[in-house]
């Protein structure tokens, strides 16, 4: 009896061992099982917290979403460090590379592709993702979108009359515009975008000869966000302002400003999307997290705060700014993989083409 109860106790310990060592970041973040939800909780009891490197406004969209969330989970405090791209990306892999794993999940439109780069990203699998489509989400579940950015041109209502909005891409050729344009040259939302939709929604040869005669209406560059270079338009610096944020432009209009938004379409939609770390400290807690900002519950806070929800069933809270919603139908997606891989040969073109 003494030998049975110690092989008893020994297959305990290593079967308690076995599970231990089964419960990895990626067996966590890909649970499957009936008793996700179970294991999920259990598991965030213990580990009390949740680490996330964000893009996103703070006050507009993060504290609501950290307020929501530790109201549906009370047992775990929700953490966050914001800043622009490059800084959190160089924050992870700064950690990372010293083996200090204090982050937990990181967003941003190219933030988690250049964490997966360096091999510091995990695959997830989140049961809310069935909801969502193919473009909005990696098919290697790398990332999932949690809103959306959608552009447009901005104009200054008091110097362009309604009527006399250019509509289309054609409609920027206009002669009458020539020298009454500005656009953004970052390269993440201003003009290298701009230039990857029209290559990739008119094809190489037609986009390039597009792009040839939009560069004889001398539109004037600024290394200014493209939300500042909607505020000069605002001011009166010049008519149009080309690859707005429609958000942008219907927040100002609501404060009184002079200012109006116009797609063309396809209107080039960038992604914001979250992935999971690697060796992320509080798995559990992290894919909870996830869970609630994918789903309908989740969503609402961004859409509350005026963020444009990336879920299909969700309209924007001004719902014109989502397509479908009355003013615009069609959308290029970028996807973030593209964007990054992408975004220096758009950089080049545009400088070739508009700099140069």
């Amino acid at each position: 009896m003494v030998r049975l109860n110690g092989l008893l106790c020994c297959a305990f310990i290593f079967g308690w061992l076995g599970l231990a060592m089964a419960a990895s970041v990626e067996d966590i973040a890909n649970l499957k099982s009936a008793d996700r939800q179970k294991i999920l909780v259990e598991g965030a009891k213990k580990e009390g917290k949740v680490s996330w490197y964000t893009t996103l406004i703070v006050d507009q969209v993060v504290r609501p979403l950290k307020v929501a969330f530790e109201k549906e989970y009370p047992f775990i405090t929700m953490e966050f460090f914001r800043a622009n791209t490059e800084n959190i990306v160089q924050r992870m892999i700064s950690e990372y590379s010293a083996k200090r794993y204090e982050v937990d999940m990181i967003d941003g439109t190219v933030s988690p592709t250049m964490v997966r780069r360096a091999n510091y990203l995990q695959r997830f699998h989140s049961p809310y993702l069935a909801e969502y489509p193919a473009e909005l989400k990696d098919a290697n579940g790398f990332w999932a979108a949690t809103n959306l950015y959608f552009f447009a041109t901005g104009y200054n209502t008091r110097m362009v009359k309604a009527a006399e909005v250019p509509k289309t891409y054609e409609d920027l050729l206009n002669p009458k515009w020539k020298g009454q344009m500005m656009w953004s040259t970052s390269r993440g939302s201003g003009a290298p975008m701009f230039v990857g939709t029209i290559l990739n929604t008119m094809g190489n040869e037609a986009g390039r000869a597009y792009l040839q005669k939009l560069r004889q209406q001398n539109i004037a560059k600024t290394t200014a966000s493209n939300r500042q270079v909607l505020d000069l338009t605002i001011a009166g610096e010049y008519p149009l302002a080309l690859q707005m944020f429609n958000h942008h432009a219907f927040i100002s209009k609501n404060l009184g400003a002079p200012v109006e938004w116009q797609v063309h379409e396809p209107a080039t939609a960038s992604i914001n999307n979250v992935g999971i770390g690697r060796f992320a400290p509080h798995p559990h807690a992290t894919m909870l997290l996830i869970d609630f900002i994918l789903s309908e519950k989740g969503q609402r806070v961004y859409q509350q705060s005026n963020y444009l929800p990336a879920h299909p069933k969700l309209p924007a809270k001004q719902v014109d700014l989502k397509p479908g919603g009355g003013r615009f139908n069609k959308a290029y997606y970028v996807n973030p993989d593209n964007q990054f891989d992408k975004g220096n040969e758009w950089v080049d073109i545009f400088n070739s083409i508009f700099v140069k």
